[in-house]
């Protein structure tokens, strides 16, 4: 301050005006290049706007010529099966009718070689005889009454006594026949089509978008199409620039006036397979360009007061803070925004910055691998835990810069993971970081398996079900008759063989009776009854129930059970616990163990049998649950699939985890 009141007020003046001069200077400079931006940008735009029609024209042209070969593609086969008919002389009006209703022909005419109609699909009205050119006396088919051609597309043509159009191609008669087979469509779909669809129609839509003022198509003769109102434009002749155009085959763009508007226009010309229709020519309005540029003088003028009434250097300085204070205040939104991102984000981020130190470990990653950052953050991959170290050096050197799934045990757990490994680079080429994204598959895969698990076993029980009810009938007689073969006609010899015969026959019966039972319990399981039960008293009444058994084939077998309530169907949950220690026991040999556990997880209880048996065999992990497979010489292969059954009645899953030959685990997850 005491230096500014040592200097002069003219000095003052000078500086703030000189100052002013220079950011006057400045804004016009950067007015002009901000101009032609926006020029360049507009330019850009008209070019790609023609571009894309002249793409779209084309390929509304070959849609259109792609649409008629198809066609009449379609009616030379069935002309040529007509063709054969007709060769055997068989032919009759009510065949052609029949052909032409049934393949959605309009009309199917046979012609001798002097063009006379022999045969029709339809009762002749008696207009006329033959197919004539509308120029002509001969018919328009007649190269191939002349032998010149064995078949000719005609085309479309107007009808000759209904409104509307018809495509029709024409064959040459098989055999020692001489003629012409002709085939017509109504081709009135098929005109409207390309009325909806025809370059015309691509010009007015795109007319109606904002900006732009005009669309023509336009040759040397005059207008081929054009927006909406345009009926006059400036001929080919009469203008250098499109004379340029169409002569050096570029585009071109220009300002120039429409209806006393300004307009920037871009002219090009059209090809269509490498064929020139016309000059395409694109005005687009520019009135936004102008209003910019008008707001940009504006605000040049109010800038300039605005410097020289404040002063330049204070005005700078405080601008200076403020634009500090403002950065600074938006780095710490940022810094917390993303902050918060990462610790929202439902899968894992791990970063590492270009010494190997971890600077980002969110809380997705805390909860997944059981450490917190602070134990982490700022330190190098080397300096981790050794759980935690080997995992992401497994999948750093194993994944990099790729996408893909593994499988990793984490904590004595398997998870199913997609891994991202992404890299940041310097301009020197050297990593700046390196982020990990990892996401936990685990229990949507889990959740896959289950729902095509259900459906299987839907499935198999419709199956079922209705094997059941074919059996049970039939069955039921057996049994019938064989009671009364036992009661009722005994025979005077070989009386005890026939007992004996009679009781296998009533004993099998019975047995297959109560495997049809099985298949109506499995194809219509009963309802469950929920009621509340202590975890304790649950695990306490199966080991009761099971205690004994594995006593009996000498192995041991402990429970154990976390106090926490369950609202189940005591009854059927019981029954599947039991199939699947039942499982257990054969397939453990004596001297080993089977444990019973309920333990909480979350909102999760798990009920866990773990065995010491032979384990199984990965490919057989899935088959196990369908119904009627087993492994057991006596198995009938219904208790897992009745299980699972129970369990998805109680909204829970059922897994199995086995490692040849060291067991296996089940596990009945059930929400808590």
């Amino acid at each position: 301050m005491k230096i500014l009141q040592t200097i002069q007020p003219r000095y003052i003046i000078a500086v703030a005006f000189s100052i002013a001069v220079l950011m006057f200077v400045s804004a016009y400079v950067e007015l002009r290049q901000s101009k032609t931006e926006l020029f360049h940008l507009l330019e850009e735009h008209s070019v790609s706007l023609a571009e894309i029609v002249e793409r779209s024209s084309s390929n509304i042209v070959l849609s259109s010529d792609y649409i008629e070969q198809q066609l009449a593609e379609r009616l030379y086969n069935n002309a040529y099966f007509i063709a054969r008919l007709d060769s055997a002389n068989s032919l009759k009006q009510t065949d052609l009718a029949s052909i032409a209703s049934e393949n959605g022909i309009f009309r199917i005419h046979i012609f001798d070689s002097k063009g006379k109609r022999i045969l029709s699909s339809h009762t002749p009205l008696g207009y006329g005889m033959a197919m004539r050119d509308q120029n002509m006396s001969s018919p328009v088919f007649a190269p191939i009454l002349s032998g010149d051609l064995d078949r000719m597309t005609i085309g479309f043509k107007e009808s000759r006594f209904m409104d509307g159009k018809r495509f029709a191609v024409a064959v040459k008669r098989s055999g020692r026949n001489h003629g012409a087979i002709v085939l017509t469509l109504d081709a009135k779909e098929i005109v409207e089509f390309r009325k909806k669809i025809g370059i015309g129609r691509l010009i007015n839509d795109l007319s109606n978008n904002s900006g732009i003022e005009y669309v023509v198509l336009q040759d040397s003769v005059g207008i081929i199409a054009a927006t909406q109102g345009i009926s006059e434009m400036s001929r080919l002749d009469n203008d250098s620039v499109l004379q340029n155009a169409i002569s050096t085959d570029s585009t071109i763009t220009r300002q120039t006036l429409f209806r006393e508007r300004e307009v920037f226009e871009v002219i090009r010309t059209l090809r269509i397979e490498q064929s020139i229709v016309g000059l395409l020519r694109i005005g687009i309005s520019m009135d936004e360009i102008r209003s910019v540029e008008n707001r940009m003088w504006r605000r040049m003028f109010i800038m300039t007061l605005v410097l020289i009434s404040i002063g330049v250097v204070i005005f700078t300085a405080i601008l200076a803070n403020q634009n500090y204070q403002l950065m600074s205040k938006k780095y710490e939104r940022v810094q917390q925004f993303t902050e918060n991102i990462l610790h929202s984000m439902q899968d894992i981020v791990i970063t590492f910055d270009d010494q190997r130190r971890i600077s980002i470990f969110n809380q997705r990653a805390e909860e997944f691998f059981g450490i917190p950052s602070e134990n982490l953050l700022g330190r190098t991959i080397e300096e981790i835990p050794d759980g935690l170290r080997n995992s992401l050096q497994t999948i750093i050197e194993t994944h990099r810069d790729t996408l893909r799934d593994i499988t990793l045990i984490i904590n004595e757990m398997e998870y199913s993971l997609f891994i991202s490994v992404s890299n940041t680079v310097k301009k020197d080429g050297s990593t700046e970081s390196q982020t990990i994204l990892i996401k936990d598959l685990t229990e949507s895969k889990r959740l896959e398996r289950e729902i095509q698990r259900k459906e299987k076993l839907t499935a198999m029980g419709e199956l079922a079900a209705g094997v059941a009810h074919e059996i049970r009938n039939p069955l039921n007689a057996i049994s019938m008759i064989a009671q009364r073969f036992d009661k009722e006609f005994l025979p005077k010899k070989g009386l005890k063989e026939y007992k004996e015969l009679t009781g296998v026959l009533k004993k099998e019966s019975v047995r297959v009776n109560g495997i049809v039972q099985q298949f109506l319990t499995f194809a219509r399981p009963k309802k469950i009854t929920l009621s509340h039960v202590s975890s304790m008293v649950l695990i306490k009444h199966l080991s009761t129930l099971f205690q004994s058994q594995a006593k009996e084939k000498k192995i041991n077998f402990i429970s154990h059970a976390e106090e926490t309530p369950l609202f189940i169907d005591v009854e059927q949950m019981t029954q599947a616990v039991l199939n699947l220690l039942q499982n257990a026991l054969d397939a453990t040999p004596e001297g080993g163990s089977i444990s019973l556990s309920l333990v909480t997880r979350g909102n999760e209880v798990r009920i866990e049998i773990i065995d010491s048996g032979t384990g199984i065999e990965e490919k057989m992990k899935e088959k196990i649950f369908d119904l009627y497979f087993t492994t057991k010489p006596n198995g009938t292969g219904m208790g897992l699939a009745i299980t699972q059954q129970i369990i998805m009645q109680h909204n829970g899953s059922l897994t199995v985890k086995s490692n040849l030959p060291k067991g296996s685990i089940f596990s009945i997850i059930l929400p808590a």
